[in-house]
């Protein structure tokens, strides 16, 4: 049991990633209907700034401010440059286009921070064990900030002008437009948001999994597929996604082999595709956010 307990424990933590990273998919796609490909990179590129601003000697706050800050410009720059002048914007277009952002970024993390994978310093706290089970102070972190993260995103779709505005866009645009709302502003909004989740994803994850130039890869496409899961247009949806999808790998690498963990994402992403296309965690009242 306790062995049990220990995958789900860290299943959760690491579904916990993919779930903000999911998020990001949604807050673009549902817009927009970009599939934003260097998501990933978001959250690469601020666990890299972050462990470069503790070696210059910043405190914590401060560094996550960096991080976050560094990365929610390079999501609006990425947009104004190359979503925005777009005129017909189409889903195989968007892939191509963020795909040689995604590809520019890490090229970029490649020459200033070189090839090696470093990790951040653990936030402060202690490693418990209960009931057999090994909870290290950074998952709890995890866990705890993305809690948090998903309330606060609810919040903002379902209480705020600025979310309204958003979920307008994503559910009647047309209808949004006559209404006054900027479709090209709410897109450019929606980036900000994904940089930003995309940040705190980075952040967090770098104690644990470490951040390297090519680390975003892998954590943007099973942030992919956890948003696939819901449809591409659920929060809690893609909440969801991430969470099973964690504990999907930690099972399989516990119980199986664990060099099928990496397999784990693209066998669910082709089932989904193949028997629920729409999303099997998507809710029937969840259309947009």
């Amino acid at each position: 049991m306790a062995d049990l307990l220990q995958l789900l424990l860290a299943g959760a933590s690491v579904g916990a990633v993919y779930a903000l990273t999911a998020l990001g998919f949604v807050a673009v796609y549902t817009v927009s209907q970009v599939v934003n490909l260097a998501q990933g990179e978001f959250a690469a590129l601020a666990g890299l700034v972050a462990i470069s601003a503790v070696g210059g000697g910043l405190p914590l706050p401060a560094v996550v401010v960096l991080a976050v800050g560094t990365v929610v410009i390079v999501a609006a720059v990425m947009q104004r440059l190359t979503i925005a002048p777009v005129k017909r914007m189409t889903t195989l277009l968007s892939i191509i286009l963020t795909l040689g952002v995604s590809t520019t970024l890490k090229a970029a993390m490649l020459l200033i921070w070189g090839a090696e994978g470093r990790g951040l310093t653990p936030f402060g706290g202690h490693d418990l064990t209960v009931a057999g089970v090994s909870v290290q102070a950074q998952q709890l972190w995890i866990l705890g900030v993305t809690a948090v993260v998903a309330v606060a995103v609810g919040w903002f779709y379902e209480r705020t002008l600025a979310g309204k505005a958003l979920r307008a866009c994503a559910e009647q645009p047309t209808a949004a437009r006559l209404v006054g709302i900027s479709i090209a502003r709410a897109s450019l909004l929606s980036f900000v948001i994904a940089g930003l989740l995309g940040a705190v994803a980075g952040v967090l994850a770098s104690p644990i999994y470490f951040s390297a130039w090519d680390s975003g890869l892998a954590l943007g496409l099973k942030g992919f597929v956890a948003a696939t899961l819901g449809g591409l247009t659920s929060v809690r949806g893609a909440i969801a996604g991430g969470l099973v999808l964690g504990v999907l790998e930690s099972l399989v690498a516990g119980y199986v082999d664990s060099g099928l963990r990496d397999a784990v994402a693209f066998v669910v992403l082709i089932a989904v595709l193949v028997i629920r296309p729409g999303g099997v965690l998507r809710q029937r009242a969840a259309a947009g956010i």
